[in-house]
């Protein structure tokens, strides 16, 4: 197994939860890795490749499953406490979704580890909104909520829910959380 588990946190959830406002209220004191979904989906953009909006489904998932285990790799190089916007076993639940197979995924997520506990913001269709990276309706939100639900129990983990409230709370319960004074018993 690679990594300390104890030391590389995963905050998951479904597009528009609020994942980006609560990292961000977190301050410098926290090592945050970015989600690789929307910086690749950026890049692609920016460089003018078509993949996704041909529908290369395949071809994305397989630069996420990349960009992640690189993420991951690089943050074990580092050593000490890392937060992740989402991690290796999201690709499971993106390959779901978007019908590609999620073997590869299935076995980086063995392989690549993180704490057990893993924290999820819920869908909250109040607070949704889209912007040029986040396209999908709240309904397609919650289909992929229950899709990264179904993949971080496939691969051995246990989702502890953060909070709906103001983004201070919330980033308050994470840091509770990363210093051992949260989550579940």
């Amino acid at each position: 197994m690679e990594g300390v588990e104890s030391e590389l946190f995963i905050v998951t959830g479904a597009p528009g939860t609020g994942k980006t406002a609560v990292l961000d209220a977190l301050g410098d004191g926290v090592h945050r890795v970015g989600e690789p979904a929307r910086e690749i989906l950026a890049e692609l953009r920016a460089a003018g490749d078509t993949r996704t909006h041909d529908r290369d489904w395949e071809a994305f998932v397989d630069m996420l499953l990349r960009r992640s285990i690189e993420k991951h790799q690089a943050a074990v190089a580092r050593a000490g406490s890392a937060l992740f916007d989402r991690g290796v076993p999201d690709c499971v639940a993106y390959a779901v979704v978007l019908d590609v197979d999620p073997e590869p995924s299935l076995r980086a997520a063995r392989t690549h580890r993180y704490h057990e506990e893993v924290l999820v913001l819920e869908p909250w269709e109040e607070i949704y909104s889209t912007d040029d990276e986040r396209t999908m309706s709240f309904a397609d939100t919650v289909v992929f909520h229950e899709a990264l639900v179904d993949a971080y129990a496939r691969t051995g983990y246990r989702l502890v829910a953060v909070p709906k409230g103001p983004v201070a709370d919330r980033a308050g319960f994470v840091l509770d959380f990363m210093a051992g004074e949260g989550g579940e018993p």
